[in-house]
């Protein structure tokens, strides 16, 4: 099946799926692209996986009332900071009618690749993981990308 490595560090890559290619217990994280795409991502990464990607809410996001994985507690805002993605990903297209994971198309991979390579960069995960850990709110530590409003 034709899918995207987003690996941690580095550029997304286009891929034939192996099992087990993320690795450990998966579960999909499908807030990002809506329908369609479905992003796996390793269970236990918070634990045994470095800080792979940053994902920043979405319109979409906020629109619908996401509450921010940071605390559980408040909506997120568009540009905000909605959660810490560790270890590599792996996207692949989701057909609804079926319930079936299916290739992406070539749409679909440019879509994920823009948001890996331009909204949430290589290194964007370690580099929240730092604003955290070091008191950085995360509007002073991203202000000069112009990514919050």
């Amino acid at each position: 099946m034709k899918g995207m490595l987003i690996p941690t560090n580095g550029n997304p890559v286009e891929i034939d799926i192996e099992v087990d290619e993320v690795g450990g217990n998966i579960e999909p994280f499908d807030v990002i692209f809506g329908e369609g795409i479905s992003l796996y991502v390793n269970e236990e990464g918070l634990f045994t996986c470095p800080p792979n990607r940053a994902v920043y809410a979405t319109k979409g996001m906020e629109e619908a009332g996401y509450l921010s994985m940071m605390d559980y507690s408040s909506p997120v805002k568009e540009g905000e900071l909605y959660s810490i993605l560790c270890g590599d990903l792996v996207a692949v297209g989701f057909d609804f009618e079926t319930g079936e994971n299916r290739d992406l198309s070539a749409d679909e991979m440019s879509r994920v690749t823009d948001y890996f390579t331009e909204v949430s960069k290589p290194g964007s995960g370690i580099e929240e993981v730092i604003a955290i850990r070091t008191g950085q709110r995360r509007e002073e530590a991203r202000s000069d990308e112009g990514r919050v409003t």
